[in-house]
């Protein structure tokens, strides 16, 4: 369950789905940083270390013809669509060898990937997620920094 401290600008996960699909969640929790008008926070030193490569989050207007394609076509590993309305958004996470994808859809015309796709009628790419360590120190400084965070 999300629960919003303000607006989604960075998402802070851990496993957030991992009843439904637990082949396709990392073994570590994981930040997001989704697209903001505000510069990111700079730092001297910073006190957490880069990760891995989580996933590359792309929206896609049309959510079954994208989730046939990366099947059909690509041969590629996908779950069925799991809507979030927390999030306002249908995903379906598409599982690679060495990382995942998940495909955006909105949950009706007030989703933020409603906008998105507006600027963006054949879709594109949302976000990517790197995990990073320690999570704590990580968020701390992101919420010191005004940065808006989001918590799966």
């Amino acid at each position: 369950m999300a629960r919003v401290l303000k607006a989604a600008t960075v998402v802070v996960a851990s496993a957030s789905v991992g009843a439904l699909f637990p082949r396709l969640q990392a073994p570590v929790p994981v930040v997001r940083a989704l697209s903001t008008l505000q510069s990111p926070p700079q730092v001297a030193r910073a006190v957490w270390s880069l990760g891995r490569l989580n996933h590359v989050a792309i929206a896609v207007p049309d959510l079954d013809k994208a989730r046939a394609f990366y099947r059909d076509v690509l041969g590629a590993q996908v779950s069925e669509a799991v809507p979030l309305p927390d999030h306002g958004v249908s995903v379906v996470f598409v599982n690679l060898r060495n990382t995942k994808m998940e495909l955006l859809h909105p949950l009706g015309s007030n989703s933020p990937i409603s906008g998105f796709l507006q600027k963006n009628k054949a879709g594109g790419m949302h976000h990517v997620c790197i995990e990073v360590f320690p999570l704590l120190e990580c968020l701390l400084l992101l919420i010191s920094c005004s940065q808006n965070v989001l918590f799966f």
